[in-house]
């Protein structure tokens, strides 16, 4: 059985422009205490194994030692390496184990496993000079995020029962903590490795809380909303996706949104667009989508209301996809945003992009400004959809901005079909600077007749 967890954990996001550095939320509660309790994820044959020996090294300090602190840290700059010892019987045959980790601050480059031959050295002497060599890469981390839990396959690392060494690494210059067998959440070697769990069934205990669990893994997380979601995107991102089903039923996340960086492949559906609503209100000073994802791809959201409440924040939309590919919103309403309804944006910084994305038999009504946004983004398709009441432009394919970090950039080669618009305070469907977007039996009307100009 994973152990009762309760994590004390700051929220954090990156901030525009500057990678690797993380800021605050303006506005949120910095601390968020989380309750989580977790049922058995592994089968009943699966052992779990805490480290014998557990320290890092360091390249500042060459002679000094770190083996009794309550985290192990990685670094790029300084160099920051962590040893981990496990002492494993009954890995199988042929062996095969998974690494869990608790990672205690967030990573923007991921945390990268290596085997080590040597299983002699000691936690209490070891030192950046007396370093173990590293042996071959095993495993790789994606982007972490701080206060989860990472899960790798280990197995090449693995010979038999006996002593294992592992170390971890990251090309991040931020110092990352990671808990060691002195703290709160030691790392775990698992043999073998748990299923992955390929879903997590959503659904309401009561007023403030929520349970997201697993059928094919066991696991259970209960919670606020955004905890038991977001904890179950981490598990469904580290094993190749999968889906978060909501059932029928209003899920309020209050003053919180679900805020996602760096998610590949898991998928968000509902019992229907009258059926499952997802909503929060907030006054924030700052971006509090509902759905708001960084660097995330191939994902699909349908079958389900998204409502945002909250006063007017030009930038605070309902679904936001900053740097989003290949992705799919299907037969979703958004009935309320405090900004736009639904906007792909592919201006920001490091060659961002948000091309390849569809949206589909969707309805945004009730926004206070755009009901969908292609900002700086190609290749996207627009069909069947109806946007009405809106305060801005039923649909706007558009450029980045002058200041934008990746200035003025167009959106191309789109394609908007088939829409229905009605009651759009600017332009039916506006576009600035693009080429080749293809328009197709869209019908508008009673629009453009609200805003001067």
């Amino acid at each position: 059985m994973w152990p009762l967890s309760v994590t004390l954990h700051r929220v954090f996001r990156t901030a525009p422009g500057h990678r690797g550095r993380r800021m605050p939320l303006p506005g949120a509660l910095l601390a968020v205490l989380l309750l989580i309790a977790v049922l058995p994820a592994t089968p009943a044959s699966a052992a779990t194994f805490t480290p014998v020996a557990d320290s890092y090294v360091q390249s500042s300090s060459p002679t000094r030692n770190y083996g009794s602190r309550t985290t192990v840290r990685v670094d790029d700059s300084p160099t920051r390496i962590a040893y981990l010892k496990f002492d494993v019987s009954g890995a199988g045959s042929p062996p095969a184990a998974a690494l869990r980790i608790f990672v205690e601050t967030s990573n923007d480059f991921g945390i990268d496993v290596w085997s080590v031959a040597d299983t002699t050295w000691d936690e209490n002497t070891i030192n950046y000079n007396n370093r173990p060599p590293l042996g071959a890469l095993v495993a790789s981390t994606q982007p972490v995020d701080g206060g989860n839990w990472q899960l790798v396959d280990v197995s090449s690392a693995i010979s038999g029962d006996g002593l294992v060494s592992l170390a971890l690494t990251t090309a991040d210059n931020t110092a990352t903590r990671i808990s060691s067998r002195e703290g709160s959440n030691p790392p775990e070697l698992l043999a073998p490795p748990p299923p992955p769990p390929t879903q997590y069934d959503v659904t309401r205990i009561d007023a403030t809380t929520f349970e997201a669990a697993s059928p094919v893994t066991g696991t259970v997380y209960t919670g606020s909303l955004k905890t038991v979601v977001e904890a179950a995107v981490n598990d469904l991102n580290q094993t190749g996706g999968g889906d978060v089903v909501f059932t029928a039923g209003d899920f309020d996340l209050g003053s919180d949104h679900f805020e996602f960086y760096f998610v590949d492949g898991v998928n968000f559906i509902g019992a229907g667009s009258g059926a499952t609503v997802l909503r929060n209100n907030s006054s924030a000073t700052t971006d509090t989508e509902p759905f708001d994802f960084t660097s995330s791809n191939n994902m699909v959201i349908r079958d389900m209301t998204v409502d945002a409440g909250g006063p007017l924040r030009s930038t605070s939309d309902a679904l936001d996809f900053d740097n989003g590919n290949g992705i799919t919103v299907d037969n979703v309403r958004v009935t309320g945003a405090r900004g736009k309804g639904i906007v792909f944006d592919g201006k920001n910084a490091n060659g961002a992009t948000a091309d390849g994305n569809t949206v589909r038999d969707c309805e945004v009504s009730g926004v206070p400004s755009d009901g969908i946004e292609l900002l700086a983004s190609n290749d996207n398709e627009i069909t069947g959809c109806d946007i009405m009441n809106v305060g801005g432009h039923g649909i706007q394919i558009t450029k980045g901005s002058s200041s934008a970090d990746q200035p003025n950039k167009p959106s191309n080669n789109n394609l908007l079909a088939n829409n229905v618009i009605d009651q759009a305070g600017q332009d039916g469907i506006n576009i600035n600077s693009g080429n080749n977007n293809t328009i197709l039996n869209n019908t508008i009307t009673n629009s453009a007749d609200d805003t001067a100009n």
